[in-house]
């Protein structure tokens, strides 16, 4: 169940960050405040890769 929650926020992030290069802006809106694209952009970055490494963590832990 969890690695299925890890993918979810891997294909959301991925999402997030192809529109934010698809549609430019200078700032967008992240929990309520305006922030920076590029901030907005490593925020969702680094979501997506925490994930993927709890993914990777998992599975090394099941192989064991």
């Amino acid at each position: 169940m969890k690695q299925v929650f890890s993918l979810l926020i891997i294909g959301i992030a991925g999402f997030k960050l192809a529109q934010s290069f698809v549609n430019p802006e200078n700032a967008t809106t992240f929990l309520g405040m305006e922030v920076n694209i590029w901030l907005y952009r490593l925020i969702w970055l680094s979501a997506a890769l925490f994930s993927g490494f709890a993914i990777m963590k998992a599975r090394k832990e099941q192989g064991k």
